[in-house]
């Protein structure tokens, strides 16, 4: 600031004073109540001075017109109105507070100081009115005489600071309108005590109601001392605890019952400004409808599973647009696949037997053409080993929300076992009507011919009984053998059952293992009680010392001789007609066995040799004789 030396003299004081101090020593002042500034009095000078130096924003309102001078932080409060208002009568220079500035200078010039913190003032300084928030101090400035001659104010904005202040309140509150609002609980906890400092309504819906500052949460947590290990844990560490349907037990009211409860939580441990532990954030979620949702979805789950089990069905699922096809352990174990094979709907359609492969496939696209959901369809397939199983297919299509239908899931039932055992029941059932059948034609035929050679009712009678008796017994035989037929030597024990005497045996019987089927076995049991009949009338079975030798063999590889010895019986004569025995024995047999017999009447004893095929030799031992 060059100027002549005297004037340089008179302005020393606004040395130091910066851009705002070059200013005032180039204004003109000589429009001002305060004159040139070579003319102030010492005390403006001084204070004068004091203002310019002053690193904070301060003013000079001098006299009682309040004329403004200002440093250069000032200047920057000032805005736009810098430097017009610099010199200017204040109630002037700001008349958007020229009543607040008017009540500052009086009260200041009468002595007072005054304070004011964060004082809101509406100023245009930058061409339109705003809001703003000031710390102003205000002292009086005395002269030489003690009078009261000037306001110096400290003046500090703190626009910045009250807006940030103002934002972070209303975020909090905002923040606290949230948390009261969320879905789910949120609560915090303050000190090792772990006192409530916040609970939202969901809280205190979830754990019962009470006052935030009393309520301890041992008074809403029944088992509150294994959640009072995870608070110290978190709270003496710092580390975050988080939890997954942990099951509590809840007393929502007073009085109210325990009630076992399932919340999802995390524990936040939160921290001061010296980073030490100060209380614990919680949030979590009451997720007990859930967890008992998926615990019914988990047994339904285990029963569909346990009956999938049980029923041996095999599930698969059909992604219509891929072609993939997904199969459970049981379905691919039906269609003969590996555990870990990729599958598609091709792999299938291969295993389909060449007799049904056109009609399923035929029956499949029709079902999709149509819309038709639920499908059931029966084929065979073949395995790579070149066994056929029979499968019933059960599906159901699944559309999609746009209605088509992308999905279908359904089950494999094998029935190859169900239907073999149709099969097997239908083959019992005609085979049982033609054993019926044949049963009858044997019974009539029976009746008939006993009634033929009986002398009179009461011997046809008898007999008639009598072999109704042996027909029995060789069906008891057959029976515990399912019919699939009999052993020889059980056929012949049967028949001759009632002319045995067991203190003194009259029959024996040899012969190696011989398996007979069923028809045989019938035929053979029914000649074997006629000779036993007739040996018990007139032969050897008639008199004590007589003796019945039943022998027989294998021979020429697969035929059966079967020979009847009646031996110290009566003297024999042959019989002058055919009777019942005769007659079955000479037509009857030879038509079952489809082989020959022999019956000599010798004077010592009747024989009879029976000779037939066996039909499956493989079932015949051909051991040596053994007696019974």
């Amino acid at each position: 600031m060059a100027q002549p030396d005297g004037r340089a003299s008179e302005l020393a004081f606004l040395r130091g004073g910066g851009a705002t101090g070059e200013l005032i020593a180039k204004l003109d002042w000589s429009s001002s109540p305060l004159g040139p500034p070579s003319t102030w009095p010492p005390t403006l000078k001084t204070t004068t001075a004091i203002v310019l130096r002053s690193p904070i924003p301060m003013a000079l309102l001098w006299g009682q017109d309040g004329v403004i001078i200002y440093n250069d932080p000032c200047a920057e409060i000032a805005g736009d109105r810098h430097p017009q208002v610099l010199g200017a009568k204040v109630r002037e220079a700001w008349p958007d507070i020229a009543d607040f500035d008017d009540r500052v200078i009086k009260a200041v010039l009468r002595g007072e100081a005054l304070e004011f913190r964060d004082q809101v003032l509406t100023l245009n300084r930058s061409g339109r009115p705003e809001q703003l928030w000031f710390d102003l101090d205000y002292s009086p400035v005395s002269d030489e005489s003690g009078q009261v001659v000037g306001v110096l104010a400290v003046v500090v904005e703190t626009t910045a600071r009250v807006l940030a202040e103002r934002k972070a309140v209303a975020h909090a509150e905002r923040l606290q309108r949230l948390f009261e609002q969320a879905p789910g609980y949120i609560a915090l906890l303050s000190g090792p005590d772990h006192k409530f400092e916040f609970r939202n309504e969901a809280h205190k819906r979830a754990f019962g109601q009470g006052d935030t500052i009393t309520t301890a949460p041992q008074e809403v947590l029944a088992d509150f001392a294994s959640v009072r290990k995870m608070l110290d844990h978190a709270y003496a560490t710092g580390e975050r605890y988080s939890a997954r349907a942990m099951p509590i037990e809840v007393r929502r009211r007073p009085d109210g019952p325990m009630e076992k409860v399932f919340v999802d939580f995390v524990l936040e441990p939160v921290t001061d400004d010296a980073g030490q532990v100060s209380g614990i954030f919680i949030e979590g979620f009451d997720v007990t409808e859930h967890v008992r949702a998926q615990t019914a979805v988990e047994e339904n789950q285990y029963r569909l599973s346990a009956a999938l089990a049980v029923a041996r069905l095999g599930v698969f699922e059909n992604n219509l647009e891929t072609q993939d096809v997904t199969l459970d352990a049981r379905a691919r174990e039906i269609h003969g696949f590996e555990p870990d094979a990729k599958l598609t709907a091709g792999d299938l359609f291969a295993r389909l037997d060449d007799r049904d492969a056109e009609r399923v496939r035929t029956e499949i696209s029709e079902a999709l053409m149509t819309g038709r959901r639920r499908q059931q369809y029966e084929y065979r397939i073949r395995l790579p080993d070149g066994s056929i199983r029979d499968i019933v297919n059960m599906s159901d299509s699944l559309p999609e929300p746009d209605g088509r239908i992308r999905r279908v899931i359904g089950v494999f039932d094998d029935v190859t076992e169900r239907r073999r055992a149709e099969q097997r029941q239908l083959l019992l059932i005609n085979e049982l009507n033609h054993r019926v059948k044949n049963t009858l034609a044997i019974v009539q035929s029976i009746a008939a011919q006993t009634l033929r050679s009986a002398p009179d009712v009461t011997s046809a009678r008898n007999a008639f009984e009598a072999r109704l008796l042996a027909l029995a017994a060789a069906h008891d035989l057959l029976t515990a053998e399912s019919w699939r037929g009999a052993r020889l030597t059980d056929v012949a024990a049967s028949a001759m059952a009632p002319f045995e005497i067991t203190h003194r045996p009259q029959i024996s019987r040899s012969g190696p293992p011989v398996w007979l089927t069923a028809p045989r076995a019938l035929a053979l049991s029914l000649a074997l009680h006629e000779l036993a009949t007739n040996a018990a009338k007139y032969g050897a079975l008639s008199h004590p010392e007589g003796r019945v030798l039943i022998r027989w063999k294998v021979v020429d590889g697969g035929n059966l001789l079967l020979s009847w010895i009646e031996e110290g019986g009566p003297p024999v004569t042959p019989p002058t007609r055919a009777g019942f025995g005769t007659r079955l024995l000479q037509r009857n047999l030879i038509h079952e066995l489809q082989g020959e017999t022999a019956v000599t009447y010798a004077p010592e004893g009747v024989r009879c040799e029976i000779r037939f095929r066996i039909e499956d030799p493989s079932l015949t031992a051909t051991s040596e004789s053994v007696e019974f």
